[in-house]
């Protein structure tokens, strides 16, 4: 039979054991609610980051483009009066002045193209490139019917701002063919102009191209084969890329 002594010595050790249950859904339930309040203030702190590198790459950008404002209006007083070997010299250190901030600004564009206004995720069906969403569709099809399908799609014709932008795609073009968003101007055959609007900053001929054989291409291709453009009659089939032009 149990003595008093036994029965206490069980009360203790029943009384411990709800102790340590009660101790560790308390330390649990904290260190959830610690887990939790963490991952937000992760978050928080990126977004305050990205903010802060953005402000900072428009800054520069400011700063350089003015600066580079002030040594054209240099250059430009200094080409009407040179007149000895000492300020030939001056505009040439200018000029060289001038092309490395050119070269500074083209980076800070790269990077600020990187982060602002990008993509992580694409819809289903099309593929996400340097930040922006392109769908790529091989059926064969005119250029305006192209317009259409990239339309339907909430998109546009492939608009291409630079090169960089061109050499992107080529690895998925590969060696195939496609219509891009680029028309020769209704008003002004010599003139071409993007489907948005936008008129032509840079291009990307193939060799005595455009040549509007039987003056009848007004439209233009990319070609994988050779990387370059290529003007066509507009009712050729072929394929096309569209680009988004959603916000993310």
């Amino acid at each position: 039979m149990r003595n008093d002594y036994e029965r206490s010595m069980d009360d203790s050790n029943t009384e411990l054991e709800n102790s340590s249950c009660n101790f560790n859904e308390a330390f649990f339930s904290t260190a959830g609610g610690q887990k939790k309040n963490t991952r937000g203030w992760h978050a928080g702190a990126l977004v305050v980051v990205l903010v802060i590198i953005f402000v900072i790459l428009a800054i520069l950008t400011g700063v350089l483009f003015g600066y580079y404002y002030t040594m054209m209006d240099e250059l430009n007083v200094i080409k009407h009066n040179a007149s000895d070997s000492n300020l030939k010299n001056e505009v040439s250190e200018l000029w060289k002045s001038v092309s490395n901030i050119m070269g500074d600004l083209s980076k800070i564009k790269q990077k600020v193209d990187t982060t602002e206004g990008s993509c992580t995720t694409c819809p289903a069906g099309w593929k996400l490139i340097r930040s922006h969403c392109y769908y790529f569709k091989s059926t064969a099809t005119s250029w305006d019917r192209s317009i259409d399908e990239c339309a339907i799609r909430n998109g546009i014709l492939l608009v291409l701002k630079d090169l960089f932008e061109m050499d992107a795609l080529l690895p998925t073009i590969a060696r195939e063919r496609y219509w891009i968003g680029l028309r020769r101007d209704k008003k002004n055959n010599d003139n071409w102009v993007w489907s948005d609007g936008s008129p032509l900053s840079f291009s990307a001929w193939n060799d005595g191209e455009p040549n509007n054989d039987k003056d009848n291409e007004h439209c233009a291709e990319i070609l994988g084969g050779v990387q370059m453009w290529n003007d066509r009659t507009c009712d050729h089939k072929l394929g096309y890329i569209c680009k988004g032009v959603w916000s993310c």
